[in-house]
């Protein structure tokens, strides 16, 4: 019973995947350059790749950094959003990385001020030993466009 019951789990997670990508993908915003795409869609489900905040200027900078790299991640989303249909209250699911969780905080007070008089989607951050270009910071998303 206890061999089923284990079956029966495994194949739900290994299945739920397979049945997000049932109907056509679209990318949008593919990159010549780089192997992926800034968004796939799959029916009213976006996939939105890892942005980074890290620009010239944010390298540069010690207090404040993390707070400006956060800045310039959301912004950046805003304009990948709009250019779908969207905006901050479509996003569900967000996952962030950070290379120094004493930052926390500080991301946080940055990333909240796009979510006020909305409801902020489920997240997750965890501590990563290094991002892509220096950056200190990384967010990606998954939103539902409604219909």
């Amino acid at each position: 019973m206890k061999r089923i019951a284990l079956a029966v789990a495994l194949a739900s997670l290994f299945a739920h995947p397979l049945f997000a990508q049932e109907g056509p993908r679209i990318a949008h915003q593919p990159s010549p350059r780089l192997p992926f795409s800034a968004a796939i869609q799959v029916d009213n489900t976006y996939w939105l790749s890892g942005k980074l905040g890290a620009t010239a200027e944010t390298r540069a900078m010690t207090e404040g950094r993390m707070a400006a790299e956060t800045h310039n991640i959301m912004r950046a989303f805003g304009a990948l959003l709009e250019e779908l249909g969207m905006d901050y209250g479509d996003l569900v699911r967000a996952t962030v990385y950070v290379t120094d969780i004493d930052g926390y905080a500080e991301m946080n007070e940055a990333y909240a001020q796009y979510f006020e008089g909305i409801e902020a989607p489920s997240r997750v951050a965890v501590e990563v030993s290094g991002l892509v270009g220096g950056a200190i910071i990384e967010i990606s998303f998954i939103a539902v466009k409604a219909d």
